[in-house]
């Protein structure tokens, strides 16, 4: 059995590829390194030819056999003499990834090494490039290493640990010790609802229940026709609807003859257009089962639908527990209609909402760190969050703008290896990554470390076991 290790956070290192930034962070003994080699009168030149990079480089059977017409290859001489050479790749719209770099005896005396970092910054200085990848590694000395030229660190990991201890990150925030709980003595959770919402509510087991109750009791009839908008991931939403409910219903972007129109508020983002199809003809569903209290356009969600459903699953650290707000149905009329009566539920969430209704502003304050959070990590390799996404309003999810060669689909298949579970609109390159309260630093640094991984080149390479030489 071979160990792979490399399967725990660690940091990377970046090198700003802006002068200044770079020299006032850059450590005291990078700077004398790169002094020295100036000092002994290295020049650099551009080059095609690898036959020559492989004189410096450790061991020439691993060097690549081709330079990409994106990669760049620069060789170090003292004099005339070849005396180091580095090739860089980019591997993000703003950052190069130091790919092979190596120098000579006489090269190293002279740290030649500390100036091949130095000139890619010189070279690419006024380049749309932020950053050089100066590398990771799980070998201490070589690590340590690396660190030297860091100005800005980023965490990385490789390999997903073994399932017995791998971590399970989702976002809905419910965690295994959410099933404890002691309720508080506090005033009947209706009452809170009711003053809150300042509307009739019917409590349901969850949200995708309250959506199917909504439309049994507007009586759409089997095969009716819904009309559906969505503020962002339209595609996605739609197919989840018709995996859902598709054998009752018909759901339909756009077109004629609809009973009903169904608007989502999707992870958060408000959809305008409710306002403009709460006034038309048809009854109005709105789905907030993403968001509570979501503002802006001059919009609160919520008090436009005929009906409009809410997920508590989706906001707070519980299992269970969805509103189906405009109408209170009776026990009877749930159980004869919606065919999901379960009271015991109802029991369970009422006693956890004394606990979480509360807290709900504390915990869209953490939700709004976490997305900063993502944001500037992110903001690293140059990948931005969904712009309809503000900064406002309390985030679902961190909603991750995705782009070739890192399109939403391959991500979230590399996190699903890490268990982090992912949702994802590929029309639209969106892909939506929990952010929820319960979420420290660590589980957002795994996360992104796990995205990171795949993103160093080198990621793949398998060090030989030892035994199979015998």
């Amino acid at each position: 059995m071979q160990y792979l290790g490399k399967d725990v956070v660690t940091h990377g290192s970046l090198l700003h590829l802006n002068r200044d930034t770079a020299w006032r962070r850059l450590r005291s003994r990078a700077k004398q390194g790169i002094r020295k080699a100036q000092r002994a009168g290295v020049r650099m030149v551009e080059s095609r030819d690898l036959s020559l990079m492989a004189k410096v480089w450790y061991d020439p059977d691993t060097l690549t056999d081709h330079l990409d017409e994106s990669q760049k290859l620069f060789l170090a001489y003292i004099g005339e003499e070849l005396v180091g050479g580095i090739i860089v790749t980019p591997v993000t719209s703003n950052t190069l990834f130091y790919h092979y770099g190596g120098t000579t005896e006489r090269g190293r005396r002279h740290e030649v090494n500390a100036y091949l970092f130095w000139h890619i910054v010189e070279t690419f200085e006024n380049s749309p490039y932020e950053y050089l990848d100066v590398g990771v590694s799980y070998r201490e000395e070589l690590q340590h290493y690396f660190q030297k030229y860091c100005t800005q660190s980023y965490p990385i990991l490789f390999h997903p640990p073994s399932p017995d201890v791998r971590p399970s990150l989702h976002i809905n925030p419910f965690e295994n010790e959410d099933l404890h709980w002691e309720a508080p003595t506090a005033p009947p959770i209706n009452t809170q609802l009711l003053d809150y919402f300042e509307a009739e509510f019917t409590f349901l087991p969850s949200g995708l229940f309250a959506l199917q109750s909504a439309f049994r009791a507007l009586d759409l009839k089997r095969g009716a026709t819904i009309m559906v908008k969505s503020s962002l991931g339209l595609q996605s939403y739609i197919a989840g609807l018709k995996e859902a409910f598709g054998r009752d219903y018909n759901f339909v972007a756009a077109g004629e003859g609809a009973t009903a129109v169904l608007v989502c508020h999707r992870w958060g983002v408000i959809d305008a257009s409710v306002e403009e199809f709460s006034q038309g003809t048809i009854p109005l569903i709105e789905d907030c089962r993403d968001t509570l209290d979501a503002e802006g356009h001059g919009i609160r969600v919520g008090g436009f639908g005929t009906l409009s459903v809410l997920d508590f699953a989706r906001l707070f650290p519980m299992q269970f527990g969805a509103l189906l707000l405009g109408k209170y149905f009776d026990d009877r009329e749930v159980w004869d209609r919606f065919h999901c009566l379960d009271v015991t539920k109802r029991n369970i969430v009422r006693e956890q909402l004394l606990i979480h209704w509360p807290q709900r502003d504390s915990y869209a304050a953490r939700r709004r760190e976490n997305w900063r959070y993502l944001k500037e990590l992110f903001h690293l390799v140059g990948m931005k969050p969904v712009s309809a996404q503000e900064e406002s309003q309390s985030p679902t999810a961190f909603l991750l703008q995705c782009e070739e060669p890192y399109g939403a689909e391959k991500v979230a298949k590399r996190l699903a290896d890490f268990g982090i579970s992912v949702e994802l609109d590929t029309a639209e390159q969106i892909l939506a990554l929990p952010c929820h309260e319960g979420l420290a630093t660590g589980q957002l640094d795994y996360m992104f470390g796990a995205f990171r991984g795949m993103i160093n080149p080198c990621y793949v390479f398998r060090r030989k076991d030892p035994a199979e030489a015998i």
